[in-house]
Order: structure tokens, then sequence, then C-alpha cells
């Protein structure tokens, strides 16, 4: 009884979530048959095929800023598709996928090679919000020479994709499932018998309700590193204001003189 009771509750909560949910997009893309569905709709391409896919794939780079991409895909014609979910408003995210875009480059690109053999990019950025606000599902990203207006083509391609319009499109149909991501669904058969799996058969909810937990884990660490570090520069700017001295704040804090010396001057143009 006490099993099937925590099955159940395990169930309530996971039911909640949806594809546009990084913890449960994380677990749909895992699978590439899914994975592929979703391409195939987001390129209006019914016959292409994937011959790899990554969830949070991560891109480390040393030395300089590392990014973990959502989903990385590769097609037979050696394709990259990199696909981003996001849910709030909080970033410069055309300067966020170009910076993807020019990390896939560097990650899978072979010393020697010609720039001609580069392969074509695809960066998909899925939001709950419209973006551009201009009352369009689909946003296509295009270089063009602004002298002549003429499009110009690098191989490299964004489009952005937000759940807030419907146009009527198979594209706007399945973003309408990735916010209310329950029951199968006829147009994309792959996508939500993943998702029942999750939401529905015994072991599927078990794998998801450890995903959760430690995402919550995770979490929770965070917000505690974030609240301590905020009443540390809480602390460092009362004592700025007090006039105390530089070396007598880094002793009593361990923050460097320079990272105080930061501190101090957003304090006072803050105030000024």
């Amino acid at each position: 009884m006490y099993y099937m009771d925590k099955l159940t509750e395990r169930k309530a909560q996971i039911t909640k979530l949806n594809i546009m949910d990084d913890t449960f997009f994380h677990k749909i893309v895992e699978d590439k048959e899914t994975c592929e569905e979703i391409i195939r709709v987001l390129m209006q391409n019914k016959e292409l095929r994937l011959i790899s896919s990554r969830a949070q794939f991560s891109l480390r780079n040393s030395g300089t800023k590392s990014s973990v991409l959502d989903a990385v895909c590769m097609d037979e014609d050696s394709r990259y598709y990199n696909i981003e979910v996001q849910k709030a408003e909080r970033d410069d995210y055309q300067r966020r996928m170009r910076y993807n875009s020019s990390n896939l480059d560097t990650y899978f690109t072979e010393k020697g090679i010609k720039y001609a053999q580069l392969p074509d990019v695809y960066l998909f950025f899925l939001s709950d919000f419209d973006l551009f606000e201009a009352g369009e599902t689909v946003y296509h990203v295009e270089r063009r020479i602004r002298e002549t207006g003429a499009k110009v083509d690098n191989g490299v391609y964004e489009i952005y994709i937000n759940t807030k319009v419907d146009d009527g499109s198979e594209i706007a149909e399945m973003m309408k499932y990735f916010t209310d991501s329950n029951g199968r669904h006829p147009l994309f058969p792959k996508l939500s018998e993943r998702v029942m799996y999750f939401k529905e058969v015994k072991k599927g909810v078990a794998e998801m309700s450890g995903v959760v937990e430690e995402y919550a884990k995770e979490y929770a660490k965070e917000y505690a590193k974030k609240c301590l570090e905020e009443r540390e520069r809480q602390i460092v700017e009362e004592m700025l204001r007090t006039g105390a001295a530089l070396e007598y704040i880094s002793k009593v804090t361990g923050y460097s003189i320079e990272r105080i010396e930061k501190i101090q001057e957003e304090l006072f143009a803050c105030v000024n």
C-alpha cells in the first residue's frame, strides 16, 4: 500500500511537467527516434534521418566559458541540429545562439579541415515567449548584404519558435503539445509515446522521479550558494558605506582587493 501511494504521488508530480521543462525535455530527447520526429517537424522534412542524438551535450573549453546544450543531433548528411528550450526571459538569447554555434564549430571541426567542409548547423530556440514580439510562430533569422538585400549563406541557420502564437501549422501544433504534454497525439506518435512512458509506465515514472529529485537537490544547492554570495556582497557593501579600509574588508571577507574595488565602483556609481 505504501509503495502504491508513493508511486501515485510520483505520478502526480510528473504529470505537472511538460516538454518545455528542462528536466523533462532532456529525458525526452535522449531517445534518437523521438528527437528525429521533433526535428522532422521543425525542418518540415519527413525524410530526414538522424544518426545520433545527445541530450545535455557538454562543450568544455579550457580557460573560457563552457556550455551545456539541451540537445545536439546529427543527420545522415552530417548536418548538426542544436535544440534549446527556454521558459523565462532573462538573457540575450541571440548572443547565446551565436556562442553555441561557435562552440559547435570548434568541437566538431577536425584540424586541417577546409572551411568549405564545415557542416551546416541548425540552431532551434524554442521558447514560452514571443522573442521578437511580431506575432509569428516561427522566425528564420538570415544573413543579408545591407546594400543589395541579397541573402548570403555561411551554413548557420537560426530558427526561433514560440508557444505563444498559434498560426495553425504543424509546428504550432507540436508546440502546443510541448506546453500541454498529456495523452497521445496522432501527429507525434514517437514524442507522445515517450511522454506517456515517463508519466504512466511504472519504470518510466521511477526513472523520471529520480531525475526530478536530483534536479531538486542541485537547485537547492545552487540557491543556497546564491543566497550566501548575495549576503557576502551585502556585508562588503555595508562595510564600504561605513568607510572601512579595503584591506580590512579583504581580511574579514576573504575577497580580493580587486573584487572589492569593483563592488565599490558599482555601489557608488549607483549612488551617484
